[in-house]
């Protein structure tokens, strides 16, 4: 009775496996993809066509030695130099111009000094002399248009950077002549001079360019003329032209300083 039990049991555990369904799996079909080319919007193609040819047309406007010979028409005919600036939108000449007259500054600066300066020296006098070409281009150009806002000019800061970009050259002349100076007083004389004849360049520009009214002018750049001298010859005027050439300042200072105490010693001497 037992074996037939079992066999009983075993039989409905068949019975109860065939009757499972067994699961079906579905077969996915992969969809073959296929690459397609990327479109490209042709009106983007031109457009940057369009793009290098006016970059290559305004590299191609740089010329180095126009703006040498610019400098030097600026110097023989100023009030008609400046008369032809325009605003065209055009800001690539200027900058070049202003970074070409910051390289020529620290060149001179390596020539003069190269008895004495580093490799470091000379590389961040390379990479610092136009930055601050740059930034004294645009300081200047500032403050024109401030001094053509009280003269009743125009207020077109591309006009008055493209003018204050132009003056830069005397960036490299008055370095030149700061080294040149073989003393303290004919580093003042260049001081004094190179600083009232920038005064008078940007009175011209303000006048030719800005079209600032000439008497109002007169008396804008009169002052600016009369505060430069009163630095020179002021308390300070030691300190700001030392700067422009420190070896004279200090060998001038030092034997000054010498004179002094050899005056001030040579009493006491005579009297013991």
């Amino acid at each position: 009775m037992v074996a037939k039990k079992k066999v009983a049991k075993t039989s409905k555990k068949t019975t109860t496996t065939s009757t499972k369904k067994k699961p079906t799996v579905k077969k996915v079909e992969m969809k073959k993809t296929t690459s397609k080319k990327p479109v490209v919007n042709p009106e983007v193609v031109q457009t940057a066509k369009n793009y290098f040819k006016t970059a290559e047309k305004k590299v191609k406007k740089i010329n180095i030695e126009k703006f040498l010979t610019d400098a030097f028409y600026m110097l023989l005919h100023p009030v008609k130099y400046f008369t032809s600036i325009k605003a065209d939108g055009n800001y690539e000449n200027a900058i070049v111009k202003v970074l070409m007259y910051g390289l020529l500054t620290a060149g001179i600066k390596i020539i003069f000094n190269i008895a004495s300066i580093t490799l470091i020296g000379a590389i961040s006098a390379i990479i610092l002399m136009p930055i601050y070409a740059l930034l004294i281009t645009f300081g200047l150009a500032g403050i024109m248009l401030f001094f053509s806002y009280l003269a009743k000019g125009e207020m077109n800061f591309e006009t008055s950077m493209k003018a204050v970009a132009s003056c830069i050259f005397m960036y490299p002349l008055a370095f030149v002549a700061y080294q040149i100076a073989f003393s303290y007083y004919i580093l003042f004389f260049f001081s004094l001079v190179i600083d009232l004849y920038i005064v008078f360049l940007l009175y011209t520009a303000t006048t030719s360019c800005l079209k600032g009214e000439e008497n109002l002018a007169k008396v804008i750049f009169g002052i600016f003329a009369a505060f430069v001298i009163i630095l020179h010859f002021s308390s300070n005027g030691a300190l700001y032209v030392s700067n422009k050439n420190p070896r004279v300042a200090f060998k001038h200072h030092l034997g000054r300083l010498h004179r002094q105490t050899a005056n001030e010693i040579s009493p006491v001497m005579n009297v013991k």
